[in-house]
């Protein structure tokens, strides 16, 4: 991408973002101009547990996981992101460490936007904030819903919920199924519906042997997707 492409690119991902909804364009290309884009291999991290940050992000292109560590060691995934993201606001309202980790999953671009200027254009046009406290909402809503599913349903639920989840995102359909674009092993289920590897497994099996699903090479076929939302249903019953 050549460095007008990539100029028009920011200024579209800035104005498309729900952060800066109804700021004028003014304000818009200021936070444009000011920006960098960044790139990250695999196995990079945007940020750790407990650092500090002074911007905010998008992801751009790529993949990133947001997870959270206990002190003993274990892992659990709060969401894989999706490009066109932002994230970072915490840095906005002061100085303490991140609570998550943002690892990079494939090779990303990041957007960065230094959060200096991000304040600057907060004090000229106060709706950034409306933007950032109703987004801050919906994330946090999102949040609640997991960490119920977490308490109150069973490891099979949560990860049909899971699986049914990664297919609205990465669902590419065919003749014979529900093909999930996305290279997931047993262990990130188990990031990301807290349970072992060995359950998961253990359940993976269970739907292979009843016609459910089947992983092909590296990726997950799902042959019926009626089977994981009657799995759910079944729980709220």
């Amino acid at each position: 991408m050549d460095a007008s492409t990539q100029q028009s690119a920011v200024l579209r991902i800035i104005q498309e973002s729900p952060w800066f909804l109804d700021l004028p364009e003014s304000a818009l290309q200021r936070l444009s101009d000011a920006a960098q884009v960044k790139t990250y291999s695999a196995g990079d991290c945007l940020y750790r547990l407990g650092e500090t940050t002074s911007s905010i992000y998008c992801l751009m292109s790529g993949r990133m996981r947001i997870s959270m560590h206990s002190p003993m060691g274990q892992e659990f995934t709060l969401t894989d992101l999706d490009p066109e993201y932002w994230l970072g606001e915490a840095s906005l309202v002061g100085d303490e460490g991140r609570l998550q980790e943002a690892q990079i999953l494939a090779e990303a671009n990041i957007l960065v936007i230094p959060r200096s200027l991000v304040l600057q254009v907060g004090q000229d046009h106060s709706i950034l904030y409306r933007n950032l406290f109703s987004h801050s909402l919906q994330r946090s809503r999102q949040i609640y819903e997991l960490m119920a599913g977490m308490v109150f349903y069973p490891l099979r639920v949560r990860l049909a919920g899971r699986l049914l989840s990664l297919i609205e995102d990465y669902g590419v359909i065919s003749e014979v199924g529900t093909y999930l674009d996305v290279q997931l092993s047993q262990n990130d289920f188990a990031r990301l519906c807290l349970g072992s590897r060995q359950r998961i497994n253990k359940i993976f099996r269970e739907w292979t042997e009843q016609g459910i699903l089947a992983k092909q090479a590296d990726r997950y076929m799902i042959f019926d997707v009626d089977a994981l939302q009657h799995e759910i249903s079944l729980e709220e019953l």
